[in-house]
């Protein structure tokens, strides 16, 4: 554990940790909690909640959180997986009191189809809490094996208990312990510790999952698999790992927004700027089929040779290949450019810079004609205002 995080955690804390690669992450937390004391974690300040979602939000009495009256001083693991891309992110505490962090730590999956964790691991003696909790995040589950050990204590057992999405797994072979899918029984005196492996289907599709493990007594688990089938890990680039996936159709609204207006006019100034990614929010606003019905569609429509805005032209030798990577350059001017691109995309999108262009729809640059765009272009577009070297117009049909 980065030694720079205290093993007490009284207030709220924020830890700032690197990513070198995009990649499906890991990050396991292992804290422990007492009665009356909480304590549950944000990354990149992402809430998590109950499942299903309730009026209400809760936040403590959850599965990847530390209740303090379920663990009674008691250790817990929670392990968050999910996707992160490259660069910085955080992990924030929220303690209720206080909390003891044992230890944390972030490790990559290399297989993201079929996530392995080798936990040989004996619960403290306790009685019927959580133990571990798997958090994924934004991912599907199709199945999950785990392998265990149990044995009878005297006058008492090892149990473990499996919670999916708040469903508990039941074990059909007993009445009494139906709750919990690993039990020892007296035969443990004679026999031994008993070891099984076990194999739940789940079929999840991709969302929020919460897989809780409960122990009671003092079982072992041996190792935990979650196979997530078909799934493909996919990149979604960021404002500082803006290199496209090889598909724009993987970027986000501000993404895709951010990089049509840098194409545009990114040596033009913030107004200009603001009034190109203006155009496409007035198209969205309109509602019409020609337009399109969400950014993605909006700026990427194309017949297959003319494309509705040119810098996303595959042809275009000049200014695809930046496009495509922004920050694939050193020129200090074209990386502030694209940093404003992005920053006024997020304005735009959440209504917060106003439209300088009065409800335009189209624009062209000052080297083509207003004749040639009213006649030939876009025939009865209504001109509505020059901004630097682009014209702004009105649709036809909105008249």
């Amino acid at each position: 554990m980065p030694e720079q995080i205290p093993k007490l955690i009284s207030k709220e804390t924020q830890f700032p940790f690197n990513i070198d690669k995009f990649g499906l992450y890991a990050i396991s937390i292992s804290a422990i909690c007492s009665i009356k004391n909480d304590l549950r974690v944000e990354i990149d300040n992402k809430l998590l909640r109950e499942l299903p979602p309730e009026k209400n939000i809760q936040k403590y009495n959850i599965p990847p959180a530390w209740n303090g009256t379920k663990l009674k001083g008691l250790i817990q693991t929670n392990i968050f997986l999910l996707q992160l891309n490259k660069g910085e992110h955080n992990i924030t505490f929220f303690p209720k009191n206080e909390a003891i962090v044992e230890s944390w730590k972030i490790n990559l999956i290399k297989d993201s189809s079929k996530i392995e964790f080798s936990i040989e691991q004996q619960a403290e003696d306790g009685d019927k809490r959580p133990w571990f909790t798997f958090s994924l995040i934004d991912l599907p589950i199709k199945s999950i094996t785990a392998k265990a050990s149990v044995f009878w204590h005297f006058w008492d057992g090892d149990d473990i208990k499996l919670i999916v999405d708040n469903k508990i797994e039941n074990n059909t072979n007993s009445r009494l312990w139906k709750d919990w899918v690993w039990h020892a029984t007296t035969k443990q005196l004679i026999f031994g510790t008993k070891q099984e492996q076990k194999t739940f289907e789940t079929n999840l599709d991709t969302n929020i999952h919460y897989i809780e493990i409960w122990a009671d007594r003092t079982p072992t688990l041996h190792n935990i698999t979650f196979n997530l089938g078909d799934f493909v890990l996919k990149r979604i680039p960021t404002v500082d790992d803006p290199e496209w996936t090889g598909d724009f159709a993987d970027d986000t609204d501000q993404m895709i927004l951010a990089r049509l207006i840098f194409g545009e006019a990114k040596n033009q100034t913030k107004e200009a700027m603001t009034g190109v990614g203006w155009t496409v929010k007035n198209r969205l606003k309109a509602k019409r089929k020609y337009f399109g019905f969400s950014y993605n569609e909006i700026i990427l429509k194309n017949d297959g040779i003319y494309w509705q805005f040119s810098p996303l032209d595959p042809d275009e030798k000049d200014n695809f290949p930046l496009l495509i990577n922004p920050l694939q350059t050193d020129n200090a001017l074209t990386i502030n450019a694209w940093h404003n691109a992005y920053n006024i995309a997020l304005d735009i999108i959440n209504g917060n810079i106003s439209d300088p262009t009065n409800g335009a729809t189209f624009f062209h640059s000052s080297d083509l004609s207003q004749e040639f765009f009213t006649t030939q272009s876009v025939p009865g577009a209504i001109f509505k205002t020059q901004i630097d070297k682009f014209l702004f117009y009105k649709d036809p049909n909105e008249n």
